[in-house]
């Protein structure tokens, strides 16, 4: 009888085995399934809301990623206006923030304040041009800032009104992170039909158009 049970018991067993080995290297041999990489985040150059001077339709679109506190931005503000003179019917300016210093934010938010009223351009080259009465102060300078929109024919109700707009904030907080994204590292960077400006000049600047447009 115990003969007769070794006969099946063990028969039994090796096929077990043998049945466990084979799934083993099915499985080892079996194509595995790639895991796609999470996507990196991508930016846009533009975003809603972007406040343009300049045809529509021009042949060549400038970005200036720009902070209204940084000195280099104010001391680049009479050549980047020189530029617009000059190709008044070939150059769009689209303007976005990138925001470093401490009064940096509450002037990017008065300067939506004032776009809102139709005022955005008027109140950029107050900002930049008149820098030194407001930018690098402990103080809060929104006093200033209304001062800057009382020169500006705005109602100061709506103007004040712009330092606790949500919207605001959210458009301030995308073109920071999307400026980031694009390898903006400092203010002002342009870019020139979508290409980084290497190097910052009036030379360089015009440079980078006149290619354009020679295309």
């Amino acid at each position: 009888m115990k003969k007769d049970i070794k006969l099946v018991v063990f028969p039994l067993i090796a096929l077990i085995i043998f049945g466990g080995l084979l799934v083993f290297f099915n499985k080892k041999d079996a194509p595995v399934e790639e895991v796609s990489a999470p996507s990196t985040p991508t930016a846009n150059l533009l975003r809603e809301g972007n406040y343009m001077k300049g045809p529509k339709d021009a042949r060549v679109t400038v970005v200036e990623f720009f902070d209204p506190e940084c000195e280099g931005c104010a001391a680049f503000h009479p050549i980047l206006q020189k530029i617009l003179a000059e190709y008044p019917n070939d150059v769009h300016l689209i303007a976005r923030y990138m925001l470093f210093h401490g009064n940096s934010f509450p002037a990017a938010l008065a300067l939506e304040g004032a776009g809102k009223q139709g005022k955005y351009w008027e109140m950029y080259s107050i900002l930049l041009e008149r820098q030194s009465e407001w930018s690098h102060q402990d103080k809060p300078v929104t006093t200033i800032f209304e001062g800057f929109a009382k020169e500006l024919k705005l109602d100061l109700v709506e103007f004040n009104k712009s330092y606790d707009d949500i919207t605001f904030k959210a458009a301030l907080a995308q073109d920071v992170s999307e400026g980031k994204l694009l390898g903006v590292k400092g203010t002002p960077t342009f870019f020139v039909n979508g290409q980084i400006l290497m190097n910052l000049s009036y030379n360089d600047l015009k440079a980078a158009i006149d290619k354009e447009l020679a295309r």
